[in-house]
């Protein structure tokens, strides 16, 4: 081999040069510009749009106000008045059909009238809905009014008016008390009135005076906050001002919002952006003037060099050298693009052979075997495609290091090539890790393809010897064929088909999976399901549903469980069981199970505000419990909902708690440790010992549905079943039955004394406005 002349040191060429200088200068001014053009134009279009929605926040409020003052005043068009004087003492019949008709509430646009004799007790009530010009039921918000009634009818004189916001459970509403009296303003009082108007959204977009703006109104968690307004963009499109109201107890507890378009902030913007733009395009024009010139330097003497190159890509053995004349930056280029000829030709050979084996086994590589399959489909041959995958090899990698991996691997690979039938031309590759790849010509048929890889997979049935001694060793396969399966797909093709069968073959415990069609459509769904799942918490496809938990003796319902529903847009409803795995598998569970239990004890927290104090249950993900801050993330939700400890259960599995054990326990300790519940769902479909059940810091075991099915004819099942509720008893915890279907199912649960279930004999999962329908009717009648 010549001696390689020493490197010549290279100069910055001209182009280069100018290339940097131009990209720089160019570059610092865009940034330059970018960094200042926002505090510049941007910041004061932002601060007028500031300044306006703060005017428009203070003008919604002022309108509020003055709803709140006009309903004050209609209210004393019907307290001092003899009609209602004689009503509220001798309700009758007449004054109700003269007075309390449809044209009263649609020209007032009020919603409710409710009627109080002296001693403050509901005489009668009524509830019309403007938006669909029909009397409704009053029941619902007068029973949600009753409980403010000791400061709304806390009227001092006979002038006095009681008003105020009040938030009730199906939005918030204007009312208005004052005390009834004779026509002439005179007493004694007789009773008291009140009528109330809903604010929907309807009656609240009535309010503004910008068409534009969207107004809504919520309830928070009173604070030390004043009324002070304040103003805050949502995103680059949207602008929202806040301030609070009080409501009628005098709390901060209500949220006025006021949003619009972000029409100034956008003009900043595109103002913006046009400087940017036109500056960029000075700069680009700037730039092609200049590289016009180096062209005219530089460049045209490149393009000898240029072609050149070209010459030589279309030869097998490029040989011919780059011409060399002069002694500048160009000449010093050709000189090194020649010394680099000489070695490329030196190493030709040798990165041909790497090109096409495997370093560690000495197979041939993924690239060769697409070659060779490519060949077969060229000249029409059908064959197989075995895709092999070892078993738990990262065990073994984890456990006695990758040494005795890479021994495994090739020992692996010496047997398969001394299993192949070299007068069929079959072939074994390595794709890289622990896969390899079987390539069977001539097997058409499936039979004969799967007994032929059935029989190069039993050379694994004898132990491998490596330096930490012999090892047993399995691996799992998928089968695909050309061109039974996939005439037009190639090899690509083949390989995902062959793959989607081998990860079949692992799921199932079985040694060999042959391709079908299912396969592919069952990882197309899979595929959509993980795509939509991403977006689908944004675009507010989750919902909950609740499943009472009954006591057994009195009927009465005590809590429920929260379960999550997907209503995908084109799918339909779709099983947690298909979901929930991959949810856990994406890492979205973390996501999803926070909205779960935030979404679980917001509900929770509105059924207690209502009267209805429930526990309400939430399953757990093992995902969840992998962390650190899991009870610190309880703990918050359960501060921002207002929801005592006592009502929050969490439910784990065998399964979750399983994955990392001496975690969990620390994890649910810490939880308990709050005042939540902690149970354990499903039991008895796993298989943990009672042992690590006692270990669990736990307060209730859920018997799964499975125990009770066939329980009444089956006394076997009978004397188990006895025996857990005893053993739960006697550890101090509850037992739920889950699944209960009949009543016989209920007998034997009293008999053995368990004293909660669930199940579709009492009723299937609801959605919260069936469930709270459901609470009040099995309130009326228990013994339903």
């Amino acid at each position: 081999m010549p001696p390689i002349t020493p490197a010549i040191p290279l100069r910055f060429s001209l182009r280069l040069k100018v290339l940097a200088a131009l990209g720089l200068a160019g570059l610092f001014l865009m940034l330059l510009l970018s960094a200042l053009l926002p505090r510049l134009i941007v910041a004061r279009f932002d601060r007028q749009e500031t300044g306006r929605m703060r005017e428009e926040t203070q003008r919604a409020r002022r309108a509020l106000a003055s709803e709140l003052a006009n309903l004050s005043t209609y209210v004393l068009n019907w307290t001092v008045w003899d009609e209602t004087y004689r009503y509220v003492q001798h309700p009758t019949r007449d004054y109700e059909r003269s007075n309390l008709t449809a044209p009263t509430f649609q020209s007032a646009r009020v919603n409710l009238f409710l009627y109080f004799d002296r001693r403050r007790e509901l005489i009668s009530a009524w509830n019309y809905d403007l938006e669909h010009q029909r009397f409704v039921s009053a029941a619902p918000v007068a029973a949600q009014i009753l409980p403010a009634s000791a400061v709304l009818l806390q009227l001092p004189g006979l002038q006095a008016v009681r008003a105020g916001l009040l938030m009730l459970s199906d939005g918030p509403w204007l009312l208005a008390a004052r005390p009834v009296l004779t026509g002439a303003g005179t007493g004694p009082i007789a009773g008291s009135m009140v009528i109330g108007k809903r604010l929907t959204p309807a009656v609240l977009n009535e309010l503004k005076r910008d068409p534009r703006l969207s107004l809504q109104l919520q309830a928070v968690r009173p604070t030390d906050g004043t009324e002070e307004i304040s103003v805050r963009p949502l995103s680059e499109w949207q602008l929202e001002g806040q301030t609070r109201l009080l409501d009628l107890y005098g709390q901060p507890s209500l949220l006025l919002r006021v949003t619009a378009a972000r029409e100034d902030h956008i003009n900043g913007v595109v103002a913006a952006q046009v400087i940017l733009i036109t500056v960029l395009a000075l700069v680009l024009l700037f730039t092609a003037l200049t590289m016009l010139l180096v062209e005219r330097l530089v460049l045209r003497r490149l393009a000898v060099y240029r072609h050149h190159v070209q010459a030589l890509q279309g030869e097998d053995r490029p040989s011919d050298r780059f011409p060399v004349r002069g002694q500048d930056e160009l000449s010093a280029l050709g000189e090194a693009l020649n010394h680099l000829l000489d070695r490329t030709e030196q190493h030709q050979q040798q990165l041909v052979q790497q090109a096409s084996q495997d370093e560690l086994t000495g197979l041939p590589n993924r690239r060769f075997f697409q070659q060779r399959l490519a060949a077969l489909l060229r000249v029409g041959q059908p064959f197989a495609v075995v895709l092999l995958d070892l078993n738990d090899f990262k065990t073994i990698n984890d456990t006695l290091g990758h040494e005795v991996g890479d021994e495994v691997l090739r020992a692996v690979a010496e047997r398969f090539l001394r299993a192949l039938r070299p007068e069929a031309q079959e072939l074994v590759a390595r794709l890289g890790g622990d896969e390899f790849v079987l390539l069977l010509p001539d097997t058409p048929q499936a039979g004969p393809a799967a007994e032929r890889t059935a029989a190069i997979l039993s050379v694994l049935q004898i132990p491998l010897p490596t330096s930490a001694g012999e090892l047993f060793v399995s691996a799992s396969a998928g089968l695909s064929r050309w061109p039974d399966e996939q005439e037009q797909g190639g090899a690509s093709a083949l390989l995902k088909q062959a793959d989607l069968a081998m990860y079949r073959a692992k799921a199932s415990g079985t040694p060999l999976e042959l391709y079908t069609p299912v396969l592919s459509e069952e990882a197309r769904q899979r595929s959509v399901i993980e795509r939509d799942l991403r977006g689908a918490l944004d675009r507010g496809e989750f919902t909950l549903v609740y499943q009472p938990v009954v006591d057994l003796h009195s009927g009465k319902t005590v809590g429920c469980e929260a379960l999550l529903r997907w209503h995908h847009p084109e799918l339909g409803a779709i099983s947690p069981q298909c979901f929930i795995p991959v949810a856990e598998e994406s890492g979205l569970i973390g996501e999803l199970g926070l909205w779960v239990l935030r979404t679980a004890c917001t509900q929770a927290g509105r059924w207690r505000a209502a009267g209805q104090s429930l526990r309400v249950a939430v399953n757990l993900s093992a995902m969840q419990l992998r962390g650190g801050a899991f009870a610190s993330q309880v703990a918050r939700i359960l501060a921002d909902c207002g929801l005592p400890p006592e009502l929050l259960e969490l439910e784990v599995t065998e399964t979750a708690v399983m994955d990392d054990l001496p975690n969990a326990i620390r994890q649910l300790t810490q939880i308990r440790a709050l005042g939540v519940t902690v149970a354990l769902d499903d039991f008895g479909t796993g298989y943990a010992s009672l042992e690590l059940v006692r270990e669990l810091p736990l307060d209730k075991l859920k018997l799964d549905r499975s125990f009770l099915s066939g329980a009444e004819a089956d006394r076997r099942r009978q004397v188990i079943i006895a025996s857990v509720i005893r053993m739960a008893g006697e550890l101090g915890w509850q037992i739920v039955a889950e699944g209960v279907e009949t009543p016989e199912q209920v007998d034997l649960l009293l008999t053995w004394h368990c004293s909660l279930a669930q199940g579709y004999l009492y009723a299937r999962p609801m959605r919260p406005d069936e469930f709270w329908t459901f609470l009040h009717d099995s309130a009326r009648s228990p013994s339903s």
